[in-house]
């Protein structure tokens, strides 16, 4: 079962079909991520679909920049994604990733970066090990919330405490507000950066949200993207103010779960839990059935692992960062 990759072929149209046929995509792999990349970072992104006997089997995408005319810098995060949802047999696992070796060369003049979406687990490491690849970091931890099931058995599968907040935030008499286009996005990551400030950590930085933001934002002719910013507000009246906040990035049938902000009176009411819930509802209703509630990390962070393991999501974690 010979595999290939066939590199920029075909329209914009085919890709966004292909990419629509995946169950669970991941934001790094999505096109409007790599045109977001491109004006921010200088990234050319390359298209790949995956192919098994002529038959397309998945996709991947590889973002690549020159830097001083000589030196590439190439990366392939959260990929490939496969039409089946998980990867395939072994053995054409296995060829893939010696066909992204080649694409991805790592010596002194070609850098690569590569994050593979493959399960952290022995017979994996070892696979890319044989491929040539050598990891230099952790994988990638995050909780996914499967839409397709009912509003009752989402609710049933959160945890006692997390169900026992949403409702006390349901009955404080916040007004929740779905923006589906983010117009508020400046404000929000300003948030952002003052909370990374005093909680330490990265942040993505303001201009790549918002040229995500607008390469997703649904223009007729990329029906699978979108975006959500849902705000919990203090009440109906005009000049109410947000007490919590969060941006969903949607690319094919799946969303991200990127940024989540609460003020004091936000945390005090559980008004992250309502703006989750409430945007979780509307994605699901515009035909998402996976929600990425995005990183987690139990040693680092365990106030925020334990809100997102709380939804009932199903914990996962990639094998590794390889070169």
């Amino acid at each position: 079962m010979p595999i290939s990759i066939t590199w920029n072929d075909g329209t914009m149209g085919e890709w966004n079909a292909h990419f629509a046929r995946i169950p669970r995509s991941t934001l790094p792999q999505c096109f409007g991520y790599a045109q977001a990349m491109g004006r921010t970072h200088g990234f050319v992104p390359r298209l790949g679909v995956i192919r098994r006997d002529g038959e397309p089997i998945g996709l991947v995408q590889i973002l690549e920049r020159r830097l001083l005319r000589l030196f590439r810098q190439r990366q392939m995060h959260r990929g490939p994604l496969w039409f089946d949802g998980v990867p395939p047999d072994a053995a054409s696992c296995e060829e893939t990733f010696r066909l992204l070796r080649r694409a991805c060369p790592d010596n002194p003049l070609s850098r690569a970066s590569l994050l593979p979406e493959l399960p952290a687990d022995p017979e994996t490491a070892a696979m890319l090990d044989r491929c040539g690849f050598r990891r230099f970091g952790p994988g990638y931890r995050t909780v996914w919330l499967d839409l397709g099931r009912s509003e009752e058995e989402l609710r049933a599968a959160m945890a006692r405490d997390w169900r026992q907040r949403l409702k006390a935030a349901e009955k404080a008499g916040l007004v929740v507000d779905l923006d589906w286009e983010a117009k508020n996005l400046p404000w929000l990551m300003k948030q952002e950066h003052d909370q990374a400030l005093t909680k330490q950590f990265r942040p993505m930085t303001g201009p790549l949200a918002v040229r995500i933001r607008n390469a997703l934002v649904n223009k007729g002719d990329n029906k699978g993207s979108g975006v959500l910013m849902a705000a919990a507000l203090e009440s109906r009246a005009k000049d109410a103010k947000p007490v919590a906040s969060g941006l969903f990035y949607i690319h094919g049938r799946s969303a991200t779960y990127q940024i989540g902000w609460a003020n004091d009176a936000g945390r005090k009411s559980g008004a992250m839990r309502l703006v989750l819930w409430r945007a979780a509802l509307a994605l699901k209703a515009r035909g998402v059935d996976w929600l990425d509630l995005g990183g987690i990390n139990p040693e680092s962070a365990p106030g925020v692992t334990e809100f997102k393991l709380g939804t009932g999501g199903q914990a996962t974690e990639t094998v590794g960062l390889y070169r």
